[in-house]
This record gives structure tokens, C-alpha cells and sequence, in this order.
């Protein structure tokens, strides 16, 4: 018997080693996620940094990244299920959960307004947009109204607007004269100055303005069943955020591959334009979904609840328990 007590002994001591611990961690089976992105733009770089950099393996998922062309889109695969996070505007998510769709917003990176309004070269003052026609990535979104209504103009009646999509065709209606003015992010607004093109930047309406742009999306039916999984995907983005801003001959690398960007400038000028940007704890914020509902021509969006939009769960225990500070003090 005391043999028998001993081997026991031991054999406890053994299975509660670190080593064995670690072993038994990483040969824990892995969560497969797939992550939808909308745009080839540098506010989604979080998450392709989380794949890249091997942020979302070290936490115990594996994530395949797919390139959804707009949020409708990738909104409809999030609902049906074929995805389990999208990361995309908020007002493809307003929209869907109006319309009786179970997702919220989760995570997100940049809560504010990138773009910049950028128009023809004899158009001087931003009055003089008024008769105009602009080019907008869809006629749902809010981005250019606010700046319009931001800058004195009646968004509904001064201009009309000729839905394009994202910045490199909203880019080309303006080289081709087919649009008098448009919003544009970096690498754009790069090759938009050198043109000289007119740029209204700083406007003062849009400063303390709150947007979900690029916010990371789940469902409940998958944030419910699959919590450590949800959890683990949001502490990788979080990880892709501090990355980003800390990491700053690696990022551009990684940009580069995802936006096939090859001019050294742009690639700068695009790096130091989000690093501001990014949110070091991107809680999703009511008063950002109450931009949308503000601004929705849906009947039912005046009476909507923004807290019914987004989930702070997760990025609230991150933070209390201290993970998203410690990332800095590194």
C-alpha cells in the first residue's frame, strides 16, 4: 500500500508541473473562427495583425480571415451563421438588429470619423459644395452627412450623393470629374494631395462626434455558446491594437501585404494617420450607435435602445482585470 501511495504521490507532483501544465494547454484543442473583413482599408489592421503576428494562435484560436465587400454582405453571412465575427462599420449592425437580427457590437478599435472631405480644386469653400454631387461608399452611411451638417450644410437637400463604394472608386469618381467631392482615408488622400486636390480637414462639428467605424461584430447565439472563444478573439485584437501602435517597423510590413500598397510614403503617411486613431480599449459606446440611430431613415430607429447594439462584456473584465494597461507598460 505505501508503494502504491507513493507512485500516487508522485505521479500528482508530475501532472502539476508547469512543464506537463503547458503541454496540456497547448495540445488543448484550438476554436476555429471565421473573421469577415469589408474593406482593404488600414482600420481593420487589428485583426489582420492578430493573424499575422500569430496573436489569435497564442490564444488558442485558429482564425480564417475572408474579404467580404461591404457590410451588408458581411453583415447577411454574420446573421446566417457562415461567420462568426465580422469586422465592419456599425450601420450594417443597426440596421440588421432593427430589422430582428440577434448580433451586437463587441469590440471597437475606432470610434470616430477617419475620413476627410476632399474635393475638386476650384471649390474653395465648403458652401460651394451646395448643388454638388458626392461620391459615398453607400447611401446608408452616415460618415459624409454629419460632415456635411457638421460644415452648415443640409445633407438631404444641398448635394446628391452617387454610391460608389469604398475609397479607391470614390477616388476615381473624382479623377474622372464624375463627382465634385468625397471622402477618402489613407493611402488616398496621399496621392489626393500631391494632385491638389481641395482638402476640408479639423472640422469643428466632427471633433467630439462618436462613430463606430470599425467595429468587431459577433452574434449572440455564437458569444453565448462559445464564450472563451469570443473572449479569446477580442483579447487577440486588443493585442493586434498595441501592436499596431507600438510595433512601427512590423505594422507597415503587414499593411503592405493586405493593401498591396508598394509607395513608401503612402505606406507612412497611412501608419501614422491610424496609429492616432486606434483605441487602446475599444469599448463599443452607445453614444457612437446613437450617431446611426440619429441619423437612420428608419421610423424605428428614434425610439431604439443604443445599449441593445453592443456587448462591453468582454473589453470590461480585460480592462478591470488590468491585461489592456500592462500591454503598455511593457
Amino acid at each position: 500500500m505505501p508503494n502504491y501511495v507513493c507512485y500516487i504521490g508522485l505521479l500528482t507532483i508530475f501532472l502539476l508541473s508547469p512543464g506537463v501544465v503547458l503541454a496540456a494547454q497547448t495540445q488543448a484543442p484550438r476554436a476555429n473562427v471565421t473573421i469577415a473583413y469589408t474593406s482593404i482599408s488600414p482600420q481593420y489592421a487589428p485583426v489582420w495583425i492578430a493573424k499575422e503576428a500569430g496573436l489569435f494562435k497564442n490564444n488558442g484560436i485558429d482564425a480564417q480571415l475572408v474579404y467580404m465587400r461591404g457590410g451588408i454582405l458581411a453583415t447577411q453571412a454574420l446573421v446566417s451563421n457562415d461567420v462568426n465575427f465580422i469586422s465592419a462599420g456599425g450601420g450594417g449592425v443597426v440596421d440588421a438588429v432593427l430589422g430582428g437580427a440577434e448580433i451586437f457590437i463587441v469590440a471597437s478599435p475606432i470610434n470616430q470619423e477617419p475620413q476627410v472631405l476632399v474635393a475638386k480644386k476650384e471649390i474653395k469653400e465648403i458652401a460651394q459644395l451646395k448643388g454638388k454631387k458626392l461620391a459615398v461608399n453607400s447611401l446608408a452611411g452616415p460618415s459624409m452627412k454629419m460632415i456635411l451638417a457638421a460644415s452648415g450644410l443640409d445633407p438631404d437637400r444641398d448635394v446628391s450623393y452617387l454610391a460608389t463604394g469604398p475609397s479607391a472608386s470614390r477616388y476615381g469618381a473624382l479623377q474622372l470629374g464624375q463627382v465634385d467631392a468625397t471622402t477618402l482615408t489613407p493611402p488616398f488622400t496621399s496621392a489626393a494631395r500631391k494632385a491638389g486636390y481641395t482638402f476640408f480637414e479639423n472640422i469643428p462639428g466632427m471633433k467630439e462626434a462618436e462613430l463606430p467605424n470599425a467595429a468587431l461584430i459577433t452574434s449572440r447565439k455564437f458569444f453565448e455558446a462559445e464564450p472563451l472563444a469570443a473572449e479569446m478573439v477580442i483579447k487577440s485584437v486588443i493585442e493586434g491594437i498595441h501592436f499596431y501602435k507600438t510595433e512601427r517597423t512590423k505594422t507597415p510590413v503587414i499593411l503592405k501585404k493586405y493593401m498591396k500598397l508598394e509607395n513608401a510614403d503612402e505606406l507612412q503617411e497611412t501608419y501614422n494617420f491610424y496609429v492616432k486613431m486606434l483605441a487602446e480599449k475599444p469599448y463599443p459606446t452607445a453614444k457612437g450607435v446613437q450617431t446611426i440611430l440619429d441619423w437612420s431613415k428608419r421610423p424605428d430607429a428614434r425610439k431604439a435602445n443604443p445599449a441593445q447594439f453592443i456587448q462591453t462584456k468582454i473589453v470590461e473584465k480585460l480592462d478591470k482585470q488590468g491585461f489592456i494597461d500592462a500591454l503598455y507598460r511593457k
